[in-house]
C-alpha cells in the first residue's frame, strides 16, 4: 500500500479556515477547492465506492460551511476536516454493510468462481498475477471493520502518522496502534484464507 498525495499546506489550509470564520465566503470557495480531491480519496478509501465518496465529500464540506465555529484553532484545521470526513464516511460504510449484508455474501461468492479462461491469462501475461493480487487486497480492506478500515485509510493510503491519526480520530495513540494492528493481521489471516482458497488447499493440521 502506498502514501497518497502531497501533504496539504496546512497554514495556509488554516488562515483559509479563519477567514471563513469571519465570514469571508470567497475563502470556502477557495478552500474546498484545496481539499476535495485529497477528501474524495479518503473517503473512496474508507467506502469503497464512487458515489459513497462524493456525497461523503459533499456533506464534510456542507458540515465545514455549517459548523466552522466547531474548529478548534488551537488544532490545524486539517486535522478536524479529516476527522469529521472519516467519521462520515464510517457512519455510510455501517449504514450500508447493515443494509446489504446479503447481497455483499452473494457478490462475494460470486467474485470467487473462476473466470473461463483465468489460467490460461495468467500463463499467458504475467501481469494477471499482479491484478490477482490487488483484487484480493481490495476485497479484504472492504470486509475489514469500518473502524480498521478507517485507520488503515489515513496510514498507508494517506501517509499520516500514528500520532496524527490519533488526533484525527479523537482517541488514545495506543488504541490507533492497536486497531492498526488488528487491522493487518486480519489482512494476512483474510488474503492467506483466500490464496488457500484459490489453491484448492487442504493444508496439514
Amino acid at each position: 500500500m502506498t502514501a497518497g498525495g502531497a501533504r496539504f499546506d496546512n497554514e495556509a489550509l488554516d488562515e483559509l479556515a479563519r477567514a471563513f470564520a469571519r465570514g469571508d465566503e470567497s475563502a470556502f470557495e477557495a478552500l474546498q477547492a484545496q481539499v476535495r480531491d485529497r477528501l474524495y480519496r479518503l473517503a473512496y478509501r474508507i467506502t469503497g465506492r464512487r458515489d459513497d465518496a462524493l456525497d461523503v465529500v459533499q456533506d464534510a464540506l456542507f458540515k465545514v460551511y455549517r459548523d466552522i465555529g466547531a474548529w478548534n484553532e488551537r488544532s490545524a484545521f486539517y486535522s478536524w476536516l479529516y476527522r469529521v470526513t472519516t467519521n462520515l464516511a464510517i457512519d455510510r460504510l455501517r449504514r450500508r454493510r447493515r443494509r446489504t449484508v446479503l447481497q455483499q455474501r452473494i457478490a462475494e461468492r460470486s467474485s470467487r468462481r473462476p473466470r473461463p479462461g483465468a489460467e490460461h491469462e495468467a500463463v499467458v501475461d504475467a501481469r494477471h498475477d499482479d491484478a490477482v493480487r490487488l483484487a484480493q487486497l481490495r476485497r479484504a480492506v472492504d470486509r475489514l471493520a469500518p473502524q480498521q478500515r478507517a485507520v488503515v485509510a489515513l496510514r498507508h493510503y494517506e501517509g499520516l502518522p500514528l500520532a496524527e491519526i490519533a488526533r484525527i480520530r479523537g482517541c488514545a495513540l495506543g488504541t490507533v496502534k492497536s486497531t492498526l494492528h488488528q487491522a493487518l493481521r486480519n489482512l494476512q489471516r483474510m488474503l492467506a484464507a483466500e490464496r488457500r482458497s484459490e489453491g484448492g488447499g487442504h493444508g496439514g493440521a
